[in-house]
């Protein structure tokens, strides 16, 4: 069977393998700028970039399950999001999913020769 079957028209994206087909949602990052008003203080609003494939999954919790950020201890992130390796992300990013709602990273796990990029995050709205 040839890789457009799978690809439904589409291209196919650096992930190896057959991870990519994992990536059934679409997002994108979003940063926050600022823009000067008259009084001399500023208004911020996020601005978000080009569209990514990605995929979003709970982590599952009991309620006393916590995970290490930045060598600490923490129990905010609710989600770990998953979208192509090279998509420049950080912790004072958030990330709009269409259809699922924006959230802001609490984490990017960085790891050597990635295959896709991982970070967590909690929903903001």
């Amino acid at each position: 069977m040839p890789l457009s079957t799978f690809l439904n028209g589409g291209t196919a994206t650096q992930l190896r393998g057959l991870q990519w087909l994992a990536l059934s949602d679409t997002g994108s990052v979003g940063t926050l700028t600022s823009t000067s008003d008259s009084g001399g203080g500023a208004s911020s609003v996020w601005a978000f970039g080009a569209s990514v494939p990605c995929r979003v999954d709970p982590i599952a919790s009991s309620g006393d399950d916590e995970t290490i950020v930045a060598s600490r201890m923490s129990d905010r992130s609710t989600h770990l999001i998953t979208t192509p390796s090279g998509t420049s992300v950080s912790i004072t990013n958030r990330f709009a999913v269409t259809g699922r709602g924006t959230f802001e990273v609490t984490a990017v796990r960085g790891r050597t020769g990635e295959l896709a990029r991982f970070f967590e995050a909690v929903q903001v709205s």
